[in-house]
Order: C-alpha cells, then structure tokens, then sequence
C-alpha cells in the first residue's frame, strides 16, 4: 500500500528499531510505547485487518506474537504480558505486545494524564538490544 506508514517501514523508507523479522513477519519498538519493551508485530503483506489475513498468514504471525511475548515475559519481567489488536491509527494488521504493570497499562490513562513520556532513540535501542539476545 502507498501511503501505509507500516509498509514503508517494511521497505525501510522510515526508520524503525527492529527486534525479530524474516520473510513474511516484521517486529519492532513502538516509537510511542505504554511501556519498555512495548513490541508491534505486522504481517509483510499489506492487510488493513488481521482477520482478513489466510488463516497460513493468520497462524505465523500469531506464533510470532507468542514467541515474542515469551522474550518480553523473560526478559523485560512485568507482571504481565498483554496483547492489543485495534487497528485504528494504522490500517494494516497488527498486535501490540506490551510488558504491563498495572491496569491501565493497556488503557490510554496514563499518557492523557502525562504520568508517561516517548522515549529517545537511545533508550528504544537499550531495551530492543536486551530483547534481541
């Protein structure tokens, strides 16, 4: 898709920190994540939504999410592992995995009340460096 912000990462048109890809799955940090080690995993072939993918496409990007959250369980140690599949700010498939602490970790609370901030490049590369090994 042309103008897929997504795709052109896929393409390397737009920077991203990488954590795990191969030749149908992309994972990366999320530029703004509810927490460290929050984790967007996408399908390389464009499909606004997830449940529309072929059900080979479908079960590879799941088993893909599982591994990933293994690592982020491992390795990042939150309390608990959750999974987000909107969809709306970005009409191509994908989960969120994000390393959660509280609650509302998965709820928008703590970034509309500012208790939160995006991290820099720097601190991005730190926490994808710990997941990659």
């Amino acid at each position: 898709m042309e103008n897929c912000i997504f795709c052109k990462i896929i393409k390397g048109e737009i920077p991203s920190v990488k954590i795990w890809e191969d030749k149908k799955v992309l994972a990366f940090l999320d530029i703004h994540p509810i927490n460290p080690g929050h984790i967007l995993v996408i399908p390389k072939k464009h499909e606004p939504d997830f449940y529309n993918l072929d059900e080979t496409s479908y079960s590879y990007l799941m088993d893909a999410v599982k591994s990933l959250s293994k690592k982020v369980e491992t390795i990042i140690k939150p309390k608990k592992v959750g999974l987000i599949v909107a969809g709306w700010d970005v009409p191509h498939a994908h989960i969120h995995i994000v390393p959660m602490y509280d609650y509302h970790d998965v709820t928008s609370k703590s970034l509309i009340e500012g208790k939160k901030s995006n991290p820099s490049t720097e601190e991005l590369n730190k926490i994808a460096e710990k997941i990659r090994k």
